[in-house]
Formats: structure tokens, C-alpha cells, sequence
């Protein structure tokens, strides 16, 4: 009985399908032979990025990764916490802070590639309430308002986000009337999530992570000229195995395929960027 014979037969008694099966012998399918090479696999970057990063590098990684021919896994989060995980465990490839204070204290201890360093973005501040929010902000003076018993910010001493703010708001002479106001949180993206869940009556966060909310709506901008320098800095991190292709990425994300997607997501991408 040929083999398709006997499938047809096994299959009108389900008992003896595996022995049918069995009889048709090996797979006709071409095993591996033994001791042949294998692929290597791609390297494996390592970025630690500040959260508000987070959804525009998500959306670069499969060009990025196609084109440096190196897998890229992400650690998000407040750019303090990030500059404090590298100096302690040395386990990031690129680091891409939302300032340049981070970055300089990361490069103290002697792990910033200096050659890669690059500043290739700035960014806007806004003033968020819930989508239904009834709140009129139209100057920095308004926070102090009896509509804004909660301010959400990230932390203020140490998150540039919050540091950014801060800044803003003792420039206008604001920050006085509203600092027993504030509501510090751990990174910018807890400061939107709170707006979001009404814990509090507003918040200060970045142009970029209010457009990807359907939940708050922007009270007010930060005229460009009233608010401070935002830098983020991007370098490669010394003493790792990928250093070389930790150097690509920068250069990658610095290029015409990058930074367009950046400006999409609300980045004011500097000039002198190349």
C-alpha cells in the first residue's frame, strides 16, 4: 500500500493515525548538518531613553535595527534614575538623556563615548488638564488659581522635566504661590498618567507626550523664548562590547531617516543638527 493509501485509511480509524504516520518514515524536510556554521546572531544594543522617548523610538526601532544590523532593547525612564543605573552597573550601549546635566554626570564618571556625543533635540513645555477640564490658563499666574488645588510635575529636583518647569515657573516668578501646589512624580509620563486619571487638576509635561494623550488637552504652550533650553544628548557608553555598533545607532538616529519621525512627534529637531 502506498503511503497515500494508508493515510486515507488511517483516517477513517483515528486509533492507528500515528502509526500511519510513523510508516511514512523521516521528514522529507533537509536536516541540518552536523557541525555546519550558524548565523551569528545580530548584536544586541542596550539604549536607556528618557520615557518621553519612548513611543517615537518604538516606532524607529525596525528601520533602525534593519539598518545597523543589531537588535535594540530599551530601558525607559526618568533621566536621573537612567545616569544613576549606568554609573552603578555599566549596562547601557547608548544613553539618551532629556538634558545635558545627566549626561555630563555620566561622562564624569568616564563612560560617555565623547566622540558620539551629540545633542539632537529640544523640546516645548506645556500646561495639561483632563480633556474635560474647565480651567483657563493664559499666563503662568493662573496656576495659582483656586482651580488648581494639585499640580502634577516631575520631580522638580532632579527629573529634567520637573527641573524644566521649575525653572519656567521661577522665571515668571511663579513658583513661589504654587510649590506647596506641586505633586512631584517620578518621571514625566507619571505626571501626564495623573492629568489622565484626574489625581490632580494639572500638570506640566512635554509638547510630545500631550499629543500622544487622548485624555488631556494642552491649557497652555510655553512661548519658546519664555521657557528654558531643553537639550536631549544621546552618546554611546564606553567599556561595552557593542561600543562600535552603540556608535552607529547614534550616528543613525542623527540622520535623514530619524529625524523626520522626531519632528512628527512634536521634537523641534535644532538647525545644527546633521
Amino acid at each position: 500500500m502506498n503511503l497515500s493509501r494508508r493515510v486515507r485509511a488511517a483516517a477513517a480509524f483515528p486509533g492507528i493515525l500515528a502509526l500511519a504516520l510513523a510508516w511514512a518514515g523521516p521528514s522529507s524536510a533537509p536536516a541540518a548538518t552536523p557541525g555546519a556554521p550558524r548565523s551569528p546572531a545580530p548584536a544586541e544594543i542596550v539604549v536607556y531613553a528618557a520615557a518621553s522617548l519612548r513611543d517615537v523610538l518604538q516606532e524607529l526601532t525596525p528601520a533602525c535595527e534593519k539598518a545597523i544590523g543589531a537588535r535594540l532593547v530599551f530601558n525607559f525612564g526618568a533621566s536621573n534614575d537612567l545616569a544613576r543605573q549606568i554609573e552603578a552597573a555599566n549596562k547601557a550601549d547608548v544613553f539618551r538623556s532629556a538634558d545635558e546635566t545627566w549626561m555630563d554626570h555620566v561622562a564624569r564618571a568616564g563612560l560617555v563615548d565623547a566622540a558620539s556625543r551629540r545633542s539632537l533635540l529640544s523640546n516645548r513645555l506645556v500646561v495639561v488638564g483632563a480633556s474635560d477640564s474647565s480651567l483657563t490658563i493664559a499666563a503662568p499666574s493662573d496656576l495659582n488659581s483656586a482651580g488648581v488645588r494639585r499640580l502634577a510635575l516631575a520631580n522638580p529636583e532632579a527629573v529634567p522635566a520637573g527641573k524644566y518647569a521649575k525653572t519656567w515657573l521661577e522665571k515668571a516668578g511663579a513658583w513661589a504661590p504654587v510649590a506647596d501646589r506641586v505633586v512631584p512624580f517620578p518621571d514625566v509620563r507619571a505626571a501626564l498618567a495623573a492629568v489622565e486619571s484626574g489625581g490632580v487638576d494639572a500638570g506640566i509635561v512635554y509638547r510630545t507626550d500631550a499629543a500622544i494623550s487622548k485624555r488631556v488637552k494642552v491649557l497652555y504652550e510655553v512661548p519658546a523664548a519664555d521657557g528654558p533650553r531643553i537639550s536631549y544628548a544621546v552618546a554611546a557608553i564606553t567599556n561595552r562590547p557593542q561600543v562600535d555598533a552603540a556608535r552607529r545607532l547614534v550616528t543613525w538616529l542623527a540622520g535623514p531617516e530619524a529625524l523626520p519621525a522626531f519632528e512628527r512627534f512634536g521634537f523641534v529637531v535644532p538647525a545644527q543638527a546633521p
